[in-house]
């Protein structure tokens, strides 16, 4: 069986999400909306899309739909996913899941509720390279995983329209930080955090164009740098004591560098038509099985991720509840 997407939103991510789905084994994009029904009849014109509905409600009610996907900016995250839960639709949404920990509860509690199936579109945690990482890790031939560190730029970033507005969920940590946080929490179990701090720099109420998080785990410690200020090579890099792995652009790639004591580096690296198919993939797998969330990207990572991205802008922001109305 076929499942069928419909697309919420005509963002630049989007065309790429559409790739994923054409080299899925499982799905096809057959409808869309955006707020612009011309930029969504175009998308729809450039990429073979059957339906350009003229607005969320109708995309949502829609019969032959069975996912939407939803890639609108990050404030709208938690209406749009709303409006489709209450219609009875699937849901894969884009990151950052919500502003706040409490909305992605409440969308996870909506989704229970009318039994159907909600998970964070992270793509990286559905790479085969990070399933091979994630082996290194667990078999322990990296040794004791003693720190990771990340660091990634999206130079250009506060050219999009609402970057600099703190209340859309513009922001370097807001933009990015789910990257790192759930892959963190994928290799490592989200149980296991016990401590988080952080700095940003921004310019008043202004949203941030650099910050830094320092994760602790029960014996390992993480730090995350993100800037959207200047180029830098974007990569994770993970230590233990017989060896570390080196994945450049980690939540994308088809490979990483590992080296094990003092053994050549080897090169993982797999060929991929599509970063976006994998999780669309495992959509499809979850749905087959019954299953309303997914056991890899957890309800529980994606409310852990929400929360300690909230709790670091609470810090940075003294005024962050007005910014945020």
């Amino acid at each position: 069986m076929t499942l069928h997407y419909g697309i919420m939103g005509a963002a630049s991510i989007v065309p790429r999400f559409i790739a994923g789905v054409a080299a899925s084994k499982s799905s096809k994009v057959v409808a869309i909306a955006a707020r612009n029904e011309k930029r969504a009849q175009k998308m729809a014109n450039d990429w073979q899309i059957a339906t350009v509905y003229p607005d969320y409600q109708t995309l949502c009610a829609a019969p032959e739909i069975d996912v939407i996907y939803i890639p609108l900016y990050n404030r709208a995250h938690f209406n749009g996913a709303k409006l489709a839960l209450e219609n009875g639709k699937n849901v894969l949404l884009e990151k950052p899941f919500t502003l706040f920990a409490d909305q992605a509860r409440s969308l996870f509690k909506l989704a229970a509720q009318k039994h159907v199936f909600l998970m964070e579109a992270q793509k990286a945690a559905f790479l085969p390279i990070t399933q091979q990482v994630k082996a290194l890790v667990t078999s322990g031939k990296l040794g004791k995983i003693h720190y990771l560190d990340s660091q990634s730029s999206h130079a250009g970033a506060a050219t999009i329209p609402w970057f600099n507005d703190l209340a859309s969920g513009g922001g370097a940590f807001y933009g990015s930080a789910a990257y790192p946080l759930d892959y963190l929490q994928v290799l490592l179990g989200s149980a296991g955090i016990t401590g988080v701090t952080g700095q940003s720099i921004h310019v008043g109420n202004e949203s941030d164009r650099q910050a830094s998080a320092l994760i602790s785990f029960d014996s390992t410690l993480a730090s995350i740098f993100i800037t959207s200020t200047f180029d830098l090579a974007s990569q994770m890099v993970i230590h233990g004591t017989k060896g570390k792995i080196i994945i450049p652009n980690f939540w994308k790639t088809d490979h990483a560098f590992v080296t094990l004591n003092d053994q050549p580096t080897k090169r993982l690296a797999v060929k991929q038509q599509s970063e976006f198919s994998f999780e669309v993939d495992h959509v499809a797998t979850c749905l087959q099985k019954g299953e309303l969330v997914s056991p890899i990207m957890t309800p529980e990572i994606t409310i852990q991720t929400c929360q300690i991205i909230e709790t670091l802008y609470r810090k940075w922001y003294i005024n962050y509840d007005q910014l945020m109305r």
